[in-house]
């Protein structure tokens, strides 16, 4: 007999997306569910609209305040739990979810009872052929996570599971019998590194983690243009929270470096992009970190952000009508991509594997007057010491003009080491 699962999405103030959540989910064709909506206390008619749409089809419960991601998924876990259902699904309420994707993730924990948490294949919902991720690592000598295939387009080949060490919980299926045992989220984090840090939980007991590529969901990345510098602060302040308490003692010096290093590119870059509330609020982030300041952040951390924005590109492409670009191969270039498409500038890319970097490797053929060579890497301060005669820029939009030298990215790197 097919084992109910219990579905609990996590809502807070995107009705829109949370009904398109609920309409996949009752279109799948997996039908034996319970389905629970956890509201965070919206404020835009979020339980209204679901309780006028879907009735009986489901289960609401609100919270009287914004609990958070772990506080919204846990109040649900524990309805789910108490149901005794056998697997618990969570999704982020901006997630769209394939009619099979269910029924694959059932599968991947009813064939292997070694696996406590399966996530999807998670894709693009603006970009349904491209990739978001499926399944990640975490690198615990750069003190972050990494995705696997990360902006893949039209993927082919991929793996039927791929092991992990964190899948997102916008859609992970759990083993209840795993929670029963390890726990539900902490909700000492409130949002982002959460799902991570309970991963790690599950790993940690001798559960696997993997991802499933054959199921798929459509996620809204990026659903909400913040203009406060809300996800600065959860995002830095949990990540040191996880390493500090989970990274190894004698690497805990190169996470002090990489506290410092962080904090002073955007100090020093966001300032000159008139975005200084960006590195106070990281700043805040760090010291409640390290204070062990948990939960909902408490008052003077996270700010409106700058409306006027400073485009340190615009000014050096203003006179240009062609760019070459040369990528880092570790470097994404989708957003340079589309910022030069938006500029209506012609482009090509080319890897900065083939022979070099410089005007001196493209030949003269590639190389007119109104042509600028635009060096593209993840920061402008980690770029190779033989990367000289060309513009530098970063995936954060920082800008270093090296064609009459590097004279100001020495200047740059030796103010940071002091």
């Amino acid at each position: 007999m097919a084992p109910l699962v219990g579905i609990v999405i996590c809502n807070f103030n995107k009705k829109e997306y949370l009904i398109r959540c609920i309409e996949s989910v009752l279109d799948s064709s997996y039908q034996n569910f319970s389905l629970y909506v956890v509201d965070n206390a919206s404020t835009d008619g979020s339980a209204e609209l679901v309780r006028e749409l879907f009735g009986g089809k489901l289960t609401l419960i609100m919270n009287d305040e914004n609990k958070g991601g772990t506080g919204g998924f846990n109040r649900g876990m524990r309805e789910a739990l108490r149901a005794g259902h056998r697997y618990i699904l969570l999704l982020d309420n901006d997630v769209v979810i394939d009619k099979e994707t269910i029924k694959h993730l059932i599968d991947v924990l009813e064939e292997d009872p070694s696996i406590g948490i399966v996530g999807s294949a998670i894709y693009k919902m603006d970009a349904p052929d491209q990739l978001q991720e499926v399944g990640a690592a975490i690198d615990w000598d750069e003190f972050k996570v990494v995705p696997f295939y990360q902006d893949v387009l039209q993927p082919k080949h991929l793996p039927y599971i791929v092991e992990s060490d964190y899948v997102p919980a916008c859609c992970a299926l759990i083993r209840a019998d795993a929670v029963r045992q390890i726990g539900l989220m902490d909700e000492k984090w409130f949002i982002h590194w959460d799902d991570i840090e309970w991963c790690y939980r599950f790993k940690q007991r001798g559960y696997r983690v993997v991802a499933c590529s054959r199921a798929k969901v459509w996620h809204k990345t990026g659903a909400v243009l913040h203009t406060s510098t809300f996800p600065h602060y959860y995002l830095t302040r949990n990540k040191i929270r996880f390493f500090a308490k989970y990274a190894k003692q004698d690497n805990l010096m190169n996470l002090a470096k990489m506290i410092v290093d962080e904090w002073f590119k955007a100090l020093y870059f966001g300032g000159l992009k008139g975005k200084r509330t960006v590195a106070q609020t990281i700043y805040m982030a760090y010291e409640d970190a390290l204070n062990n300041v948990t939960g909902r952040a408490k008052e003077h951390r996270i700010f409106e952000m700058e409306t006027v924005k400073v485009d340190l590109l615009e000014p050096v492409l203003r006179s240009t009508s062609k760019v070459i670009v040369i990528a880092e191969s570790d470097a994404n270039p989708t957003i340079l991509m589309n910022y030069m498409a938006r500029k209506g500038i012609e482009y090509v890319v080319r890897s900065v594997g083939d022979n070099g970097v410089g005007s001196q490797w493209m030949g003269a053929q590639d190389i007119r007057n109104d042509t600028v060579v635009l060096y593209f890497c993840k920061h402008v301060l980690d770029i190779p010491d033989n990367v000289s005669h060309v513009i530098v820029v970063d995936q954060f939009f920082n800008v270093m003009d090296l064609r009459k030298g590097r004279d100001a990215i020495r200047a740059v790197r030796n103010l940071r080491q002091v």
